[in-house]
């Protein structure tokens, strides 16, 4: 439905709101996480527009969400075994880096494609979970899958919350347009 300006006021104000909540719960939200990373919250609501605005479309983005964190970190490991005999950079180049990469999206994108996984969900689960590697450093003591579970923990909490805000935007906005065919 096209709207005018008056509506569509209506639903840019809703969205404000929605976004002011989301906010204002993030203190409960980065308890539950383990850490504050709220932006991944805001990035899964977008990511819930790109899974078609359905339950369904969300679980499948949170499950490529997740496929997502355990690519992130089979090339995390896989750096250190080739590190191990490989030299990291090679004229300034990552290799090891690129080899890892090149030899988890085969089977990350083979088997996404079989099981209808959504794979932009499975690039974008893992580009957070490469960035929060860099801002959320492992305790001192704490081993490596310590630190990617606590890592995980935290972007499929604000998964979750960013995917549930986008289906509560569409729920909305679907009886507020359903109200307005009504009037007329």
């Amino acid at each position: 439905m096209a709207l005018k300006n008056g509506p569509l006021m209506v639903i840019s104000c809703g969205i404000a709101l929605q976004a002011f909540i989301l906010v204002m719960l993030n203190a409960f939200v980065a308890g539950v996480a383990g850490a504050d990373v709220i932006w991944v919250a805001f990035q899964a609501w977008a990511v819930y527009f790109f899974a078609g605005c359905s339950s369904k479309g969300g679980i499948q983005a949170l499950i490529g969400y997740a496929t997502g964190i355990l690519a992130s970190i089979v090339i995390i490991e896989l750096m250190g075994i080739f590190g191990g005999f490989l030299p990291e950079t090679v004229g300034g180049m990552p290799i090891v880096m690129a080899l890892a990469v090149f030899l988890v999206v085969i089977p990350a994108i083979f088997f996404s494609e079989k099981l209808k996984n959504m794979i932009p969900a499975l690039f974008i689960g893992s580009g957070a979970f490469f960035a929060l590697t860099a801002i959320l450093p492992p305790a001192e003591g704490t081993s490596n899958w310590a630190w990617y579970a606590s890592i995980a923990q935290a972007e499929l909490v604000y998964c979750a919350y960013g995917l549930l805000f986008g289906w509560i935007t569409v729920f909305w906005r679907g009886m507020y347009e359903a109200s307005l065919a009504k009037k007329a």
